[in-house]
């Protein structure tokens, strides 16, 4: 196991344009770091500066105590697993997980010890002597994983490894990888675009995008805490809600969204008083909006007109419209029917409320022991 830093690295190609910019980071020893963003965010980039496959423009990467900026990728005590298998097809299972340990003249012994004890910990042990065209996706990236395992490094380096494969193979294979986690309790830094991969896997999950990080944290804490607008965007299905408004002071103090106007939470009042006649976003998930009763009020109440729905097994999404913000509340599929009337209200657990400064995206009303918690910008560690 090792600890990882990286310490204001940035990437900048032969145009000038900083694909990483000023990234700083740093992943405990055994820690499960998932960094994750759409495409183009730079994530794989960062990836491939951790194993050396990319040379660092500006910055220090540590692995360890050992700065390795300067030392080539087979030195730096890693292992990569790609989103492509790369498997021999001309070897054996064993021998694809067998060959780099006898390329570093390991003994005979000891290359059976760890090809078996991988094995044993991916499931393996019947499939030694296949080859790779007889395995399934699925096998093949574990032998993949296995080929990485057998070297025993200090830091295990995930790109994607799971986007060849069909959506039940990579529910089956994440559980596969957390309990490879487990098992070997080595430091692990996994790349994805998908978030489901990025919330299921992660000790903590580093969001990034346009090449700076939006928020390091803990999956729960990023899910229920955004700490900028993109982040509440990106991590959620369906994304968080986010309406365009003000906030006014009338025998109170309110959100206004044009078509509604709701009251700010008695506990983010003193946060928003200098918002005051201001441009912000107010965001709440779909599944803090509860349906209301056509005789039912609530406090914190929004109304819309009820355009399309989708049936997603446990939940139905609505998608609603209330002049020109559009919304989606998730509901029990027991609480619609077809002959819904054409405006439906929904009152709002006031305690998953967010309001993010317009101008800047950033979570205004964020408690402080969770921007404590929580690496907000790369920019400013």
């Amino acid at each position: 196991m090792a600890q990882v830093r990286l310490e204001k690295v940035s990437k900048k190609f032969e145009d000038g344009q900083a694909v990483v910019s000023r990234f700083n980071l740093e992943i405990s020893n055994g820690e499960f770091l998932v960094l994750v963003g759409p495409s183009g965010c730079g994530k794989s980039t960062t990836l491939r500066m951790i194993a050396g496959l990319e040379d660092v423009s500006e910055g220090r990467i540590y692995i360890g105590d050992r700065c390795v900026n300067e030392i080539p990728p087979k030195d730096r005590d890693i292992a990569m697993v790609f989103q492509n298998y790369a498997l021999y097809p001309h070897m054996t299972v064993y021998d694809n997980m067998a060959f780099g340990l006898k390329l570093r003249k390991i003994s005979k012994q000891e290359i059976h010890e760890r090809v078996n004890r991988a094995a044993r910990i991916l499931d393996l042990e019947n499939l030694l002597k296949r080859k790779p065209k007889a395995l399934s996706g699925g096998q093949r990236q574990r032998v993949a994983m296995g080929r990485a395992i057998v070297r025993k490094p200090a830091v295990f380096l995930f790109d994607e490894p799971l986007s060849n494969l069909d959506a039940k193979m990579r529910v089956e294979m994440r559980k596969e990888i957390i309990q490879l986690h487990s098992r070997v309790a080595s430091t692990m830094i996994y790349v994805t675009h998908d978030q489901i991969e990025a919330m299921t896997l992660g000790d903590r999950i580093c969001v990034m995008n346009q090449g700076v990080i939006e928020q390091v944290g803990r999956p729960r804490t990023i899910f229920d805490y955004p700490a900028t607008l993109f982040v509440a965007g990106f991590i959620g299905t369906p994304a968080m809600n986010i309406f365009r408004g003000s906030i006014v002071s009338e025998k109170g103090l309110f959100f206004d969204g044009g078509t509604f106007r709701i009251p700010v939470p008695q506990e983010q009042v003193q946060l928003l008083k200098a918002y005051i006649g201001q441009a912000v976003c107010f965001g709440i998930r779909p599944r803090a909006l509860n349906k209301l009763n056509a005789d039912e009020t609530a406090d914190f109440m929004l109304s819309g007109k009820y355009e399309i729905s989708e049936m997603i097994g446990e939940e139905i999404l609505l998608h609603m419209v209330s002049g020109e913000h559009h919304f989606v509340a998730s509901i029990h599929p027991h609480q619609f029917s077809e002959t819904e009337p054409a405006e439906i209200s929904f009152g709002l657990d006031h305690r998953f409320a967010h309001f993010f400064d317009a101008e800047t995206g950033r979570n205004i009303t964020l408690p402080e022991n969770i921007a404590r918690e929580t690496l907000i910008s790369s920019t400013e560690a």
